[in-house]
């Protein structure tokens, strides 16, 4: 196949469409032995090929070309295995709220940096910017929930469960939020038929949803404010007795001081790499619980490419550190 020759979708020779009807494609940029190799849409099942790599995107391989390159097993599956038509937008609203957290934190970072520059203000712009990323990843929750409504919708359970199927609701407050107190197993699988993996995956991750959730809300529709901003030579610091961070309890003795400041980016790093674990969790749920077709590009995976992908990993590398402490601290393994 000759580079700037105009093919069909069936003759690009890393997808397999055996299963593809109703599903969009992710990408279609490929990184394989060594070589980069894209097709561009020209109009209806018309494709061109053209050398191009990205800088900011996504792109399937049998490995990624930079170890800076991310790999996450919820956009992966998506994108491969569960890419319904029904589901195309949200998806893409995720996909770009990734960027948008990995761009959040790194501009925390340099604000740090080149606070000097400024003289005054670095506290302010700081403060934007933390309300912004839970705003962002309350977002994604919703986004991740109507994602999961859709699909509700469409599948078949591998093991049929004794309660009818009911639509689920549009966001994840309405599936956690009943009746004016926090949902439970029973309300769960009365309401919606859920099968009990699917029930466990919400009562999981509830109170960290609530825990993002207030906090949004409160800055948004209450007024609340967040907490003061203190600088260090090291970076940015918060109080640890206040809210939301008060119950994280991911600090190093060392790292607490005399007047109970911490670092802030373990706090922030702690949310996005929770927010993103929510996500990694419910596929890995759904793959037991739900048949779904064949990956459209075998025996590859999909990467994540962006513009702060150093300092977005060091900063998720982190966090999951700590989470893991906090496991096997309450004996969890």
């Amino acid at each position: 196949m000759a580079m700037g020759s105009i093919v069909g979708l069936h003759e690009i020779p890393f997808f397999d469409l055996s299963e593809a009807t109703g599903r969009f494609f992710s990408s279609a940029m490929f990184y394989d032995a060594g070589e980069w190799r894209m097709w561009m849409s020209i109009g209806e099942d018309k494709y061109i090929e053209t050398k191009a790599w990205p800088t900011e995107g996504f792109y399937y391989g049998r490995s990624a070309e930079l170890k800076t390159d991310l790999h996450l097993h919820f956009l992966d599956f998506i994108a491969q295995r569960a890419s319904f038509l029904e589901i195309q937008k949200p998806l893409m609203g995720l996909r770009d709220d990734y960027f948008n957290l990995s761009a959040s934190l790194a501009k925390i970072t340099h604000i740090h940096e080149t606070k000097a520059t400024l003289k005054t203000g670095d506290g302010r712009m700081v403060i934007t910017e933390i309300e912004y990323l839970f705003s962002v990843c309350r977002s994604m929750m919703d986004l991740l929930q109507e994602i999961a409504a859709k699909l509700w919708e469409k599948i078949e359970l591998l093991e049929p469960f004794v309660s009818p199927k009911k639509k689920l609701k549009s966001s994840f407050n309405e599936m956690l939020w009943f009746e004016g107190r926090p949902t439970t197993q029973l309300d769960l699988q009365r309401r919606f038929g859920l099968p009990p993996l699917w029930v466990d995956f919400y009562l999981l991750h509830m109170d960290f949803f609530l825990l993002v959730k207030n906090f949004r809300d409160n800055i948004i529709h209450n007024g609340s404010q967040v907490q003061t901003i203190f600088s260090s030579e090291d970076g940015y610091l918060i109080n640890s007795s206040l809210r939301p961070f008060a119950d994280m309890d991911i600090w190093t003795e060392s790292e607490i001081n005399k007047n109970i400041l911490v670092p802030l980016m373990p706090a922030l790093g702690m949310v996005v790499y929770r927010t993103i674990l929510t996500c990694e969790e419910f596929t890995v749920m759904l793959e037991k619980c739900i048949s779904f077709p064949k990956p459209l590009a075998p025996d590859m995976k999909l990467y994540m490419r962006g513009f702060f992908d150093e300092h977005f990993a060091k900063v998720l590398g982190d966090a999951e550190d700590r989470f893991r402490q906090q496991m096997e601290a309450k004996g969890f393994k």
